[in-house]
């Protein structure tokens, strides 16, 4: 078994309970993994974000902080676009994971 593969299975599985879940955001917004809209949620929501960046950070990226395409393309399911942001500062890495009429969540990295 490949050394990611039981991480990006559980990424796909968390991103697919995650389109399912009914999430608590009174304040609508987009922004999931921001410190405003974790105030503003439930415990439930707060975890499965919170699971999902872990996944992400471990499978997304390289030990010097660049982005592992493959992993990425291999995490992806229906309702999901998970996309590198080329607007982040050069020595960070940002992906974005944009769930369907949900919001997105950021994940990052220093670049080494």
């Amino acid at each position: 078994m490949h050394l990611y593969a039981r991480s990006i299975a559980e990424l796909r599985s968390s991103l697919r309970e995650m389109l399912d879940h009914e999430i608590s955001n009174p304040d609508e917004d987009p922004h999931l993994s921001g410190v405003m809209f974790f105030c503003a949620t439930d415990e439930q929501t707060r975890l499965l974000i919170e699971r999902i960046e872990l996944l992400a950070s471990e499978v997304f990226f390289a030990p010097n902080g660049r982005v592992i395409t493959e992993h990425m393309r291999a995490a992806a399911v229906d309702g999901v676009c998970i996309k590198r942001n080329r607007k982040a500062p050069a020595d960070e890495t940002v992906i974005r994971i944009a769930l369907a009429d949900k919001g997105y969540i950021t994940v990052s990295t220093a670049r080494f």
